[in-house]
């Protein structure tokens, strides 16, 4: 079983250089002696990855999640005796190690924020005490999830703004009757050539012409478009 764990747990490659020992301790050692040696180019890689890391286009929680499997890393090639009886003295030197090691992740992570959280990471450098990178990185993503909402709320905005402003261009213009100059109908609706109603003090007045508009007649034999201007002068004067 402890063979099984050990071989599923490394790369393909790793595995198929120990698949024929037998026995745990065998593998175990094999490992040890490969892997116990500090890398100087590794540390040092992971290092100068760790202060070029930038958020970018990374959430806030992808961004400390990438930084956080670096540090992690750093932690297990940088490794320290074992106190095997601590006195207050050295509980308080190893307390005040850790917490420096905390203020410098803080600091790196910090350091790789977008610009936007600019206010964010001032706020943070001027508690006291300085907060965990955890809970800076908490503080961080929901003010990250506030934002979002906020730009959402605002785009919906525009998008009703915009609506708004479209219809209102799109009504503000009246429709005009190039045939009686009113506003309100077009060609086809007006009066003057589909005629007016009965109720209307102008019905029976009114005549088309191809969307033309025609002057009312007086349908009797006195009057008729064909009269010229003698005949209708001599009509004028009878009446």
């Amino acid at each position: 079983m402890v063979i099984a764990w050990l071989t599923h747990n490394v790369s393909p490659s790793i595995m198929k250089s120990v698949m024929l020992m037998t026995t745990a301790s065998a593998i175990w050692s094999n490992f040890e002696t490969r892997f116990q040696l500090t890398n100087g180019s590794r540390k040092y890689k992971l290092n100068r990855d760790v202060y070029d890391l930038k958020q970018g286009t990374m959430f806030v929680n992808e961004y400390y999640t990438a930084m956080r499997a670096l540090w992690e890393e750093l932690e297990t090639l940088n490794t320290l005796p074992t106190v095997v009886t601590p006195n207050e003295d050295v509980t308080a030197l190893l307390n005040a190690i850790s917490s420096q090691k905390e203020e410098g992740k803080l600091f790196q992570f910090l350091n790789g924020l977008n610009e936007v959280y600019n206010p964010q990471r001032s706020h943070f450098l001027l508690m006291s005490p300085l907060p965990s990178v955890e809970t800076a990185s908490a503080a961080l993503q929901q003010e990250e999830a506030q934002r979002e909402l906020l730009q959402l709320s605002k785009l919906d905005n525009e998008s009703v703004a915009m609506f708004t402003r479209s219809n209102i261009i799109k009504y503000d213009k009246p429709i005009m009757c190039t045939v009686c100059g009113g506003r309100g109908h077009k060609n086809d609706k007006c009066w003057d050539v589909v005629g007016y109603p009965k109720w209307h003090a102008k019905h029976g007045q009114g005549s088309s012409n191809n969307g033309v508009r025609v002057k009312p007649q007086f349908q009797n034999n006195r009057w008729s478009s064909g009269h010229n201007k003698s005949g209708v002068s001599k009509l004028a004067a009878t009446i």
